[in-house]
């Protein structure tokens, strides 16, 4: 039987699950869209990696919508494999009320999708919702926008030998507002609210005046991070993508993934692993300058397949399950306590001390993947306690647990696959 906690996060998300449902018929595309959006209160469109995760908490009260979730969001493909981070379904007047979104979609492109993209987390969503339904012929309909959407990832973001996916703008890493882009925005101290705006607004029109042009944009370096989150979690989407073909007799595509796979995990052991101040960081401009401060997203990496146990061991002990670091009164938070940057109750530059939920989930899978299962079971058991007390939100102050950002908030249902798993 559940406990109360899990029934509770469980009747969360089945209220969610109707609150956030956008559907209708898309005539540019001819086709019939179901989604999921962020929040019915402020994010009304369909983000990329927001829905590979409500597609997850899906499978779990609605196994159809999960799978509508995501043929929606693979219906957003170009044809070259592309797929961006933001898609306006059934936006009206051409999107003339949201030119913050005009500056990220394509010129030509009338707002239909933007030309970002965001950590790439849709075969491991693919991958978990099949295992959560118990359906094996889920996988099979997708590999093939997998495959297009992969190999546009590397011929169009993966510009060394490295093998390591570069960022054009804050938004790419979906931690928009993270101190670990302070210094490739040019901020010597911590910016407000309305600078760091101008900051990303600038690097979106350079962004589209470059035709969001991936060759043009890294050739500009205007923003160019090799960021440590979207590159854990490429390494891990390349290592699903090898065990899916695998399991699908396709060893030659498999060993391939693979070996893509080991290649970003060894750069990044190479390049980007601080052992003394704690995780993976990130790699800014060509000269690749690695950065601090300490961030929930050099802790991400831990889902990357064959990393040493002993640096597993040694961020979770000495990092993670510091109690004046990320082990705080409800963890994980998006900035180390010991950073000047942390801030648990910030709400308006986001991403610098409260906690989110979907990265509590993304490395709780890393730490289940490399032994840490008891560690693991505890951030769980916090994250359902927080998520049934106070409701889904966007995210959650580090040290009181309020929820905060936007209500109804589609990732935090993510708790519900924490407490099933």
């Amino acid at each position: 039987m559940e406990s109360p906690d899990v029934q509770q996060v469980r009747s969360l998300v089945q209220r969610m699950a109707k609150t956030n449902l956008k559907q209708g018929h898309d005539h540019s595309l001819n086709f019939d869209y179901s989604y999921l959006c962020p929040s019915p209160h402020e994010y009304k469109w369909q983000w990329f990696w927001d829905s590979c995760f409500h597609s997850i908490a899906l499978a779990h009260i609605d196994p159809d919508q999960a799978v509508r979730e995501l043929e929606t969001l693979v219906a957003t493909q170009r044809d070259d494999g592309f797929i961006g981070h933001m898609h306006f379904w059934g936006v009206k007047l051409g999107g003339f009320f949201r030119p913050w979104a005009f500056g990220q979609a394509p010129p030509g492109e009338h707002l239909r999708s933007s030309g970002l993209i965001q950590p790439p987390v849709l075969a491991q969503a693919v991958e978990r919702v099949a295992q959560i339904v118990g359906d094996a012929a889920i996988p099979p309909r997708f590999m093939e926008a997998l495959d297009l959407y992969h190999a546009w990832l590397a011929q169009n973001r993966v510009p060394d030998d490295d093998g390591l996916i570069v960022i054009v703008s804050p938004y790419e890493s979906g931690t928009d507002q993270s101190p670990a882009f302070d210094e490739a925005l040019g901020f010597k101290s911590p910016p407000g609210r309305w600078r760091a705006g101008f900051k990303n607004r600038r690097i979106d029109a350079r962004n589209w005046l470059a035709g969001y042009n991936s060759g043009k944009m890294l050739s500009k370096h205007r923003f160019y991070v090799k960021e440590a989150l979207v590159n854990g979690l490429y390494a891990d989407s390349l290592a699903t993508m090898a065990r899916m073909h695998r399991a699908q007799g396709n060893n030659q595509s498999s060993a391939a993934y693979d070996a893509m796979a080991g290649k970003v995990t060894s750069s990044m052991l190479e390049k980007m692993l601080d052992r003394a101040n704690g995780g993976f960081m990130s790699l800014v401009g060509t000269e690749e300058r690695r950065v601090l401060p300490l961030t929930v997203g050099a802790l991400v990496p831990l889902v990357m397949p064959n990393i040493p146990q002993d640096i597993v061991d040694e961020i979770v002990d000495r990092h993670i399950l510091r109690r004046d670091k990320f082990w705080l009164r409800y963890p994980l938070p998006s900035v180390a306590a010991t950073e000047s940057t942390f801030n648990a109750h910030e709400d308006k530059l986001i991403w610098r001390g409260p906690t989110w939920i979907n990265t509590n989930w993304l490395v709780w899978r890393g730490m289940r993947a490399h032994g840490h299962s008891e560690t693991a079971e505890h951030l769980a058991t916090r994250t359902v306690e927080l998520v049934a007390k106070q409701g889904l939100y966007e995210y959650y102050n580090s040290l009181s647990g309020q929820g905060m950002g936007a209500r109804s908030f589609g990732w935090s249902a993510l708790a519900l696959d924490m407490a099933l798993a």
